[in-house]
């Protein structure tokens, strides 16, 4: 039988200072890739933080880009178009005509004086400029787009006018022949044609 090799102590130690060696060496190598897991958690975390900042700073960026392309887009009340001036004579058109309206304008205006007939040319205005205000300028606060409420009210108002004489010249061959009759009549009847041109003008706006 062969002789078993005797195995010292000295190659115990040495043995086992090289597995201990080893096994240092592999908790040293985890410890490595456990900082680097905890880097690139922390670097996800940061990647995810900037992004998120990213997008919030969009968001503030288009707000801001909104307000300013609201602040210099013109109010649509701010103009006065061909169009609004044709919406108007429609309005007025109608509020003098439906119903035979301005029959009765002109029945009234023979019992009406002149006083009062410019009484009357006023309420129109008036009662326009209310109107308007209410429906249209109440809820506005610029008073760069408020200034041109009056300004607004006396197209619509030259408007109404104009329709009220056109269309008293068409139903009435006498009209015109006796001014103060004439400016009764206009009175009269031009007071339905402010409150349709203003109607017409705030129906369908932007």
């Amino acid at each position: 039988m062969p002789k078993k090799k005797k195995v010292s102590l000295t190659d115990i130690d040495r043995k086992l200072e090289l597995v201990l060696k080893q096994q240092k060496q592999i908790i040293h190598e985890e410890k490595d890739i456990e900082k680097e897991e905890m880097l690139t958690e922390k670097e996800e975390e940061k990647i995810e933080n900037l992004e998120e900042k990213s997008l919030s700073e969009l968001e503030k960026l288009e707000k801001l880009e909104e307000e300013i392309k609201q602040s210099v887009r013109e109010h649509p009340l701010k103009r006065i178009t061909y169009h609004d001036i044709a919406r108007g004579s429609v309005g007025a058109f109608v509020g003098i005509v439906v119903h035979y309206t301005f029959t009765y304008g002109v029945e009234v205006a023979e019992n009406l004086t002149v006083t009062r007939a410019s009484l009357i040319f006023i309420l129109g205005f008036v009662v326009g400029l209310i109107f308007l205000y209410a429906t249209g300028f109440r809820k506005v606060r610029d008073p760069n787009i408020i200034i041109f409420l009056p300004m607004r009210m006396i197209t619509l108002y030259t408007v109404a006018l104009a329709l009220t004489i056109i269309v008293l010249y068409l139903y009435y061959p006498t009209f015109g022949h006796d001014f103060w009759l004439t400016y009764k009549q206009v009175a009269a009847v031009n007071l339905s044609a402010v409150v349709g041109a203003c109607t017409a003008d705030l129906i369908g706006r932007d």
